[in-house]
């Protein structure tokens, strides 16, 4: 009865699935390998890019082959490699084998954080608020300390994926060395995209530190191990932002060079935007002013890190030309004023401009007097010829007084001379007009 029931044992094993791990308790930032494994002559392990959200970093596979009175049995091991940031649960997995279905154990890992009292190396996550407002620039700063004592020759430091939220790189600062460690700090700046609670995942640092080993022969050689050094994580919860996307401090001005100008002349307006803010977030403006010709820039946006947030300076230019007089409009922006923590909104002054008349040159016109003429039956036809050969001459001297009038192009040092040159002359000649409308579509992307 005890060899059946060992028999029986050995059959059940050759069809079922088992789980492992290289380790159940680990420290934050140690590789774990889960190996799955089975016996049978065709199996299927399952495809697996993540374990419980921590993606997989490398698979390997093991085969050991046995065989008993003839009979040989397949024995296969996978291995998949990760790195857990948490104590997390592994459910069972599904193995087929020879076409049957077989499932794993359940597993766990317990995950604990590194002593950084006496650890070698330390990162550290700091964000000194936990509530913020949508789109308001979030000071992110990462503290990563080393013995000065170890010989580390490489850092890599990999900052959290910040899913909706849009990241700009702070101020840079130089490593220091503060009570035996060498500390490191980078800085960024986050902008919540969305309202709603987030976590913001440990950041990495990966140290290659220099040690020595013996080789084969018993000399000492220099090798590079990679440790894996992982911070805290962060909680934050965002608060929607209603009625604009923009929150900072701004100020909003508009200059003109002139306020007085010629039929035809352009003005040249600079809207400029200064302050602290997202300033990225900023559009582009339009606006219309009737009887006018408005074309305007892209408009140049320039950031720089603060300690505490992100200054910033939005300009546009436009060109604006008319044959009367015009305003500029007051031109508005609103965003979440940082300071009073309400929605604000700031204008700029209208701008009047008065547009000189130019007196223009009669044209030239050609008129006839009619005359009455006695024919006598029996004249010559002398006369009539007269007639004839002087009005070809009117003719042509009023042809060739018209081409005096047509305006020849000078040479100009640019196209934008050119066009101003040009509009002096506008409506005195198709070509003058025609060679207008050439420059502005060439020179300027005129606004809608």
């Amino acid at each position: 009865m005890r060899f059946l029931g060992s028999l029986l044992i050995l059959i059940s094993s050759l069809f079922s699935a088992d789980a492992y791990l290289s380790k159940a308790n680990v420290v934050m930032g140690e590789r774990v390998v889960l190996v799955l494994s089975a016996e049978g002559r065709d199996i299927k392990f399952p495809e697996l890019t993540n374990i419980e959200g921590f993606t997989i970093t490398s698979t390997g596979m093991k085969e050991f082959r046995n065989s008993i009175n003839g009979k040989t049995t397949r024995h296969l091991e996978k291995h998949y490699a990760f790195t857990p940031l948490k104590s997390i649960y592994i459910p069972p997995f599904e193995i087929e084998i020879d076409g049957k279905k077989e499932f794993t154990k359940a597993l766990h890992i317990k995950v604990t954080k590194a002593d950084m009292t006496n650890s070698p190396f330390a990162l550290e996550m700091k964000i000194k608020k936990s509530e913020v407002m949508q789109f308001e620039a979030i000071p992110v700063e990462f503290i990563f300390k080393r013995d000065k004592n170890y010989e580390v020759r490489d850092l890599r430091f990999a900052p959290p994926k910040f899913e909706n939220f849009w990241v700009k790189e702070g101020k840079k600062s130089k490593p220091e060395l503060v009570n035996g460690f060498v500390v490191h700090k980078m800085n960024f700046f986050i902008f919540p995209q969305r309202g709603g609670d987030f976590e913001i995942n440990p950041a990495r640092v990966d140290v290659g530190v220099m040690s020595k080993s013996r080789d084969i022969f018993s000399s000492l050689t220099n090798q590079l191990n990679w440790k894996t050094v992982f911070s805290n994580t962060k909680s934050l919860h965002v608060k929607k932002l209603e009625g604009t996307n923009l929150y900072g401090d701004f100020y909003i001005s508009l200059h003109v060079d002139k306020k007085n100008i010629d039929q035809n002349k352009g003005v040249n307006a600079t809207l400029k935007i200064t302050g602290s803010g997202n300033f990225d977030d900023i559009e582009a403006y339009k606006f219309d002013i009737n009887g006018t010709n408005i074309y305007s820039d892209k408009p140049s946006i320039k950031s720089k890190a603060t300690v505490e947030n992100m200054a910033g300076e939005f300009v546009q230019k436009f060109s604006i030309s008319s044959n009367q007089d015009f305003t500029i409009p007051p031109l508005s922006i609103t965003f979440y004023d940082s300071k009073t923590k309400k929605v604000a909104t700031k204008k700029t002054e209208p701008i009047s401009v008065h547009v000189n008349s130019i007196a223009q040159e009669a044209p030239v016109q050609v008129s006839s007097t009619k005359k009455d003429v006695l024919v006598e039956t029996k004249s010559s036809d002398v006369p009539l010829i007269y007639a004839f050969v002087a009005g070809v001459f009117a003719t042509l001297f009023v042809v060739f007084l018209f081409k005096k009038r047509e305006y020849k192009l000078p040479k100009f040092r640019n196209d934008r001379e050119h066009l101003k040159s040009l509009l002096k002359q506008r409506g005195e000649s198709e070509e003058v007009d025609k060679q207008i409308e050439e420059l502005e579509n060439k020179l300027y992307k005129k606004s809608l």
